[in-house]
């Protein structure tokens, strides 16, 4: 029996593994947080949000925090948080991948998300998603003119 203990615990690991690594790269990307919940982060301040991020911290100044993601085996996306003395005004999400398929597949999940959520159907321009709240204090952007490239680009910004 001891010696099977190791055994099981090695492969619960590796199904484990495996497991998350089947995700599609919306799901792991909306697993990290989902676009719609990190409209929540704006206005809050840089040390809450640096104590509330799950991505490594790769720069940080008195108005800058950046945090990489890895998603996938070799493809990342980065956040940025900007601020001011009221919080964080605005937040830009980059997504640098590998292949077309991988960036269009979340793209596709955003734009899902996003008109289900309150915000509801947002307008789509030339390439450019663009979502408000009721009262356009909140406008959320998702520029996806370069998937075939592996990249696409996600603002969320509060509008004075």
């Amino acid at each position: 029996m001891k010696k099977l203990f190791p055994f099981i615990i090695i492969l619960t690991l590796v199904v484990f593994v495996s497991c998350d690594s089947n995700k599609t790269y919306y799901e792991q990307f909306n697993n990290d947080k989902p676009l719609a919940s990190r409209v929540l982060d704006l206005n809050k301040s840089l040390e809450d949000i640096r104590k509330e991020e799950k991505g490594t911290l790769i720069k940080e100044d008195v108005s800058l925090l950046k945090f990489v993601y890895e998603i996938g085996k070799s493809d990342t996306y980065i956040i940025s948080y900007l601020f001011d003395e009221k919080g964080c005004y605005e937040i830009g999400i980059d997504g640098y991948f590998e292949f077309e398929k991988d960036a269009v597949k979340v793209v596709e999940g955003i734009q899902t998300e996003m008109n289900k959520s309150k915000y509801g159907v947002g307008t789509d321009d030339n390439y450019l998603n663009r979502w408000k709240n009721e009262d356009k204090s909140i406008s959320i952007e998702l520029d996806y003119k370069d998937t075939a490239r592996g990249l696409f680009l996600v603002t969320i910004f509060a509008n004075e």
